[in-house]
């Protein structure tokens, strides 16, 4: 028997509803039966509808060519009928994990401040899993309102949140005597708050839900590794860890999870290393930026550069059943560098 809930529900008052194992079956079968509706209206226009008789519809339902379509159905993806909230989506980080958590089935929800780049990357993805797997939400990740609103946006696009991914960032290096207060704020306001805001939303949603959920936090090397000349990132990032570890307990028994995922030096298609980050850290390592990569690679313990899909990678492993009984927990992607060692 196949699942015998209902695919569509009338609520007098309200209207139609539709419910499928994605959004796209979902779409279609809300089209169908408002054909359906016009059909019956134009029937009821010349004398009265009636649907067909039990029976015929389930030899339909179940007519030996449709069960053998269904049977040579590939086996569903592993995030197949989930939802994934993804911060600061539109960058390097935020973006190899949209598709990676789309790549295995996720419908994706990318929220992002930067409006065109926003844009950009729904259209992508959306040209490479459908419109109806991908939405845009704008989002501020330290304006409270703007949190709430996108939250609220995201469940009536897909029906609920699964999976939270808190990646929005900064960086900023400055010695101490010359860290303004308001760059100090600045890292505090989008590193602590913001992953604060999105958390507790995050859990307000999945306790009324009750079905769970999956946060993953995206902090850094420098949260548990100190760096001199960047005092206010570091602390920023060390309270995003020391806040996850503080959210698995309070999620446990709420069937939330709450991981993080610490990178380093990921140089390719960051926003971050865009800007002024990159030539401050190429001055304090007395470099040209162009070699900053380099600096990085022969600093790590395997010699080798981190990528965002690296950092992907390790987000989908936290966002998926692979790491459902592990939560409190910190990824290190980094390609080694032992004072980032947790113990």
């Amino acid at each position: 028997m196949r699942d015998p809930n209902p695919v569509v529900t009338l609520v007098p008052g309200v209207g139609m509803m539709t419910f499928a194992k994605d959004k796209a079956t979902a779409r279609i079968a809300a089209e169908f039966y408002v054909n359906a509706i016009n059909v019956m209206r134009g029937a009821a226009g010349v004398s009265r509808y009636v649907g067909l008789p039990e029976q015929e519809a389930f030899d339909i339902e179940y007519w030996l060519l449709e069960e053998a379509k269904l049977q040579r159905m590939p086996k569903a993806k592993s995030l197949a009928g989930r939802v994934a909230y993804v911060t600061g989506g539109a960058g390097g980080i935020g973006g190899a994990t949209a598709i990676r958590l789309a790549q295995e089935g996720a419908c994706v929800v990318i929220a992002d401040i930067d409006k065109i780049a926003l844009d950009e990357q729904v259209n992508a993805l959306a040209k490479a899993f459908g419109k109806d797997q991908v939405r845009g939400v704008p989002l501020d990740v330290t304006s409270e309102a703007q949190v709430e609103a996108s939250f609220v946006q995201s469940a009536l696009a897909f029906g609920g949140i699964d999976i939270v991914v808190s990646n929005a960032g900064i960086a900023s290096a400055a010695p101490v005597e010359g860290t303004s207060l308001a760059l100090w704020q600045r890292n505090m306001d989008i590193l602590g708050t913001g992953y604060f805001l999105v958390s507790r939303e995050a859990f307000r949603h999945f306790i009324r839900q009750k079905i769970g959920g999956a946060i993953i936090f995206v902090a850094s090397k420098n949260g548990l590794a100190a760096s001199a000349g960047a005092s206010a990132y570091c602390a920023a990032k060390a309270s995003e860890i020391h806040l996850a570890r503080c959210l698995a307990l309070e999620g446990a028994p709420h069937a939330i999870r709450v991981n993080t995922v610490n990178p380093d030096a990921v140089l390719r298609g960051s926003k971050i290393w865009a800007g002024e980050w990159s030539q401050q850290r190429a001055a304090s390592n007395k470099v040209r930026v162009d070699e900053l990569e380099e600096v990085y690679r022969q600093r790590s313990m395997l010699k080798r550069s981190v990528f965002p899909a690296d950092i992907a990678e390790g987000i989908y492993f936290f966002a998926s059943d692979l790491s459902s009984k592990s939560t409190g927990n910190i990824l290190n992607i980094d390609a080694g560098n032992a004072q980032a060692f947790t113990r």
